[in-house]
């Protein structure tokens, strides 16, 4: 459509959900009510994250007995009835079961259902027709599988999954972007052919307000199982995650262990941390020992003992370490080590757990409204993308589907590498677990952020109550614990809702803290409002910002410049993430105001960056890296891409790369490769370390208290005279 009536439609379509609370979208069968399924307990050693009556695990790939159901499966695209999908399962699930039939039993002839590829999606675009139905599958299980423990694990499926093992329902989990696993142990067969059979119902936007996302969001809703499915086996004592907290001269280190069976065992668990060297080789490899070069030996060995366990049993250990010499992570050198957890079941290794991780820091500057990394001021210039397939082009439109392979996801970062940006922004939803794994070695940063788009002072009540956000971000939280290249976390994206958004951030900002802590958190607030109060409470204050494109009248440095020292007055202490500016591109009229637009934003912003005196802007990002589907009425494919869909670059792609070039930090080597001396620390040792400091503490103001009072003392005893 002409650029004009476009923008029109846009504004429209950008400022109908802001007035959205005055509608209520009341679903057939009243509100949601399916709980959720994360939770934390308090075990011995500190609280654990639990899911489905058990101890959430690492989602990293790890080199136990493992068998990978991606691939083909089978599926019947069924209408389902989604006010059960949302029911509580103590009242839904026989309507459920009554509603699948004999679809989940272990002998079923699936023969005429579509085949289907795993991961991927049932609604490709422009499909628009299903929803919902059934995947099945059917593997083999060898006989070694017995007398081991089996979880079934899913990288997303979207939005609701109901899942069957031989007909033995195992679970549900609500949320189409993280990742969830099930125990499997009892439903599973040893020597014989298993079936599997997910049920999955992903509601149309805005026919429900009890779903998050609820309305009309700018991407395209892909539903299904859009990230990968294994099955997992660990015997009795085993590592269920080891969590990785940085510092720059070491880390805190958590693992959590977990025993199952009546037997009893003398257990220990064995920590050695390796250094990596990250290259062409093994850059895309989900495994993260085989970043580990074959000829290092391990910066640090310890051994904790952990005496008899016995019985089912859930508890934490720490192994905290400090390292001299360490390589820090940053864009300019992402240096990763790998922290390798072995379980030793008298003195036999019975289970080995690998994980990468980065030692950084990222803070605000306490004397200045700017981002410190690594104690150095930094600035970033970034790009925004859909985690979408590009190729192959269909008549000049992207490919479309979830990015599902490291090559893939790989291939969209080098588009962001080779204009020079160093942070994304990762779609309004969390991405495929490869991307931060990739970002990691690619040395890009990372803003993340849960779906809680475009919400209303309704929809943010109904689902904070519901606590669907909070496991939406703990899930975030939880996967990508150990990416060091994940700076920022985002709450919310260009919602209304003020009192109402702002409980919901400081609620999620409180549970992002106990969590993790090491990241900064924020939203996307939108810039008609410059100084909108909700981001008090947070860390950074972030926008997006479309003056003189989709609202302020014509494009102009001065209402760009006006809206920067508005939202800098009202966060004075804060710096400011511009996290969207730009522009579509249509046609070729377009793509020359892309450019205009670029050139006058990036004027503007860069002029107050926070490496600057008195500069506050923290990050600059332009709306879009590549073009994506919208599910948007009018409009199949949203053209903001500095790329075309073929990997060409428009004018303002090459603007943009050449601008970004001239302060982009320096690039990142082709191999890197990590080094340092660790050393172990145990609680005693840092008390111990600390007892100086603490002495110091008492002794200093209690000298001062001894010389204020003695001097006092001579002043009373002087002669009046």
């Amino acid at each position: 459509m002409p650029s004009s009536w476009r923008a029109l439609f846009l504004a429209a379509c950008f400022t109908l959900p802001l007035i959205a609370s005055a509608c209520s979208l009341v679903p057939s069968g009243g509100r949601a009510d399916l709980p959720p399924t994360l939770s934390f307990q308090d075990e011995p050693g500190g609280p654990v994250a639990f899911q489905s009556g058990q101890p959430v695990p690492t989602f990293d790939r790890e080199p136990r007995l493992r068998t990978d159901l991606d691939g083909v499966w089978r599926f019947d695209a069924q209408p389902l009835n989604t006010t059960l999908s949302l029911t509580d399962r103590k009242s839904s699930l026989k309507g459920i079961k009554d509603e699948l039939g004999l679809r989940a039993a272990p002998i079923f002839d699936d023969s005429a259902w579509a085949a289907i590829n795993v991961p991927g999606t049932f609604n490709p675009p422009p499909s628009r027709s299903t929803s919902s139905g059934y995947y099945r599958t059917v593997f083999y299980v060898p006989p070694v599988w017995s007398g081991r423990y089996a979880t079934l694990k899913f990288g997303a499926v979207r939005y609701v999954a109901d899942v069957w093992l031989n007909d033995h329902y195992l679970g549900y989990h609500e949320g189409g972007d993280t990742p969830f696993a099930l125990d499997a142990t009892q439903a599973l067969v040893p020597g014989a052919y298993n079936s599997v059979v997910v049920r999955v119902d992903n509601p149309e936007w805005g026919t429900r307000d009890d779903i998050v996302p609820w309305g009309l969001a700018d991407w395209w809703n892909y539903g299904g199982m859009v990230g990968d499915v294994w099955l997992e086996a660990v015997p009795s004592m085993s590592a269920v995650r080891a969590d990785v907290t940085p510092h720059l001269d070491g880390a805190d280190v958590s693992i959590v262990l977990q025993h199952r069976g009546s037997d009893s065992v003398k257990s220990a668990v064995e920590v050695r941390l390796w250094p990596t060297q990250v290259n062409a080789s093994n850059r895309l490899n989900p495994d993260a020992s085989s970043l580990v070069p074959p000829d290092v030996q391990p910066l640090l060995d310890r051994r904790v003992d952990l005496g008899s366990v016995s019985g089912d049993s859930v508890f934490r250990v720490a192994a905290p370490f400090s390292i001299r010499s360490a390589d820090l992570w940053s864009p300019s050198l992402p240096a990763l080590y790998v922290m390798q957890v072995s379980v030793l079941a008298g003195d036999t290794p019975v289970d080995d757990l690998y994980t990468s991780f980065g030692l950084r820091q990222v803070r605000v500057d306490s004397t200045a409204p700017r981002i410190l990394l690594n104690g150095n001021p930094i600035v970033f210039n970034g790009v925004a993308l859909h985690e979408e397939a590009q190729l192959p082009v269909r008549q000049g439109e992207p490919a479309g589907g979830p990015l599902t392979s490291a090559a893939d996801i790989a291939s969209i970062l080098r588009r962001a590498v080779d204009v020079h940006a160093d942070l994304v922004r990762v779609d309004h939803h969390p991405a495929n677990q490869m991307l931060p794994v990739l970002t990691d070695r690619l040395g890009i940063a990372v803003w993340e952020e849960i779906p809680l788009y475009h919400f209303t002072p309704q929809t943010f009540s109904i689902a904070m109550d519901r606590g669907i956000p909070q496991q939406m971000l703990a899930e975030m939280d939880l996967r990508d614990f150990n990416r060091p290249s994940v700076l920022f976390h985002g709450f919310a994206n260009e919602s209304t809702g003020e009192s109402e958004r702002m409980a919901a951030v400081d609620t999620l900002h409180a549970l992002d803290r106990r969590i993790d802590g090491t990241r900064l958190t924020g939203q996307a607030a939108s810039a008609t409002d410059p100084a909108d109060p909700t981001s008090a409470h947070l860390d950074v204050a972030g926008y997006t910002m479309y003056y003189g494109v989709l609202y302020g009248g014509r494009l102009s440095g001065a209402a760009i410049q006006s809206a920067l020292m508005q939202a800098h007055r009202t966060y004075p202490r804060k710096p400011v993430m511009v996290l969207e500016y730009g522009h579509w591109a249509d046609d070729a009229r377009d793509e020359a105001q892309q450019v205009r637009v670029f050139n006058a934003y990036y004027a503007q912003l860069s002029s107050e960056f926070d490496t600057q005196p008195d500069g506050f802007v923290g990050a600059a990002l332009w709306w879009s890296l590549d073009d994506y589907w919208t599910q948007r009425p009018g409009i199949t494919v949203e053209r903001f891409g500095l790329y075309r869909p073929d990997g060409s670059l428009r004018p303002a792609g090459d603007a943009v790369g050449r601008t970004f070039a001239l302060v982009a930090p320096s690039a990142p080597p082709p191999a890197v490769r990590s080094q340092g001396v660790a050393v172990a620390i145990t609680p005693s040792e840092r008390h111990m370390r600390l007892l100086p400091y603490i002495a110091y503490g008492f002794a200093l103001p209690a000298a001062v208290l001894i010389v204020a009072i003695f001097g006092l003392s001579r002043i009373r005893r002087r002669p009046a005279w």
